[in-house]
């Protein structure tokens, strides 16, 4: 929590503003894609590799004001949290394709296509951090009930004798809340985002590494991945 100190100098007051310890998080790793079966288990995770990105996701649920007292805004009451945003990859592993983006494989297993068919899962990611001090700090974002609403797209450009340019998948995704996830308070959310600090950091990375999803009952240390939980990574071509 941010404080101001105050002193009395010479009869004058003085403010001193106290900022809260400085915290930096940068970049995106750790994408894990799972389907959430209930408030306690979840099942079919799939590591994803070559996460670019998540941007955009801005809230697009309907507003409504209600007026009273010539006041046009007396009550504001929002409806169903709906984020749409996209998601950017370097890289489509088969896992990915199929179960996150819907695709189905040619039979030579070598092809893949979308078929307007977009299944919902649990989408997590982690973003490491740093305290001015040095300590160590985690993101974590979850969003309980993603789902893409387009097949991916790329674009491919000659390379050139100076720069060769990166193929990069993107495709347009919508988050909500879910039954099976909620706060203290037994709200739901499309995101959700956790905080770890120092020894915590170590903790939560060698959980999700074994597929663990962060639930809003997770305890760093304590907390083990469920059976159910069995993880899935196929190669490409595989």
């Amino acid at each position: 929590m941010q404080e101001t100190n105050s002193k009395i100098k010479k009869g004058i007051l003085t403010m001193t503003f106290k900022y809260n310890e400085r915290t930096m998080f940068h970049g995106n790793q750790r994408l894990l894609i799972a389907k959430l079966d209930s408030a306690t288990a979840y099942s079919d995770v799939v590591f994803g590799t070559g996460l670019v990105s998540v941007s955009n996701m801005k809230d697009d649920s309907n507003i409504t004001n209600f007026p009273a007292d010539d006041v046009p805004d007396h009550a504001t009451i929002a409806g169903a949290q709906l984020l749409k945003g996209t998601i950017n990859f370097m890289q489509l592993d088969p896992d990915v394709r199929v179960k996150f983006f819907g695709q189905e494989e040619t039979a030579n297993h070598k092809g893949f296509a979308s078929v307007g068919v977009y299944p919902q899962r649990l989408v997590q990611y982690a973003t490491l951090g740093t305290k001015r001090d040095g300590a160590r700090a985690l993101m974590v974002t979850v969003y309980p009930s993603m789902s893409v609403t387009s097949k991916p797209s790329k674009q491919t450009t000659t390379d050139s004798a100076d720069k060769p340019t990166a193929v990069n998948w993107e495709a347009a995704v919508q988050a909500s809340g879910s039954d099976y996830y909620k706060t203290s308070t037994g709200r739901k959310s499309a995101e959700f985002e956790y905080f770890f600090y120092g020894e915590e950091v170590d903790k939560v990375l060698e959980y999700i590494d074994k597929g663990g999803i962060i639930l809003p009952d997770y305890v760093p240390g304590t907390t083990t991945v469920p059976a159910s939980a069995a993880t899935t990574f196929r190669a490409p071509g595989g």
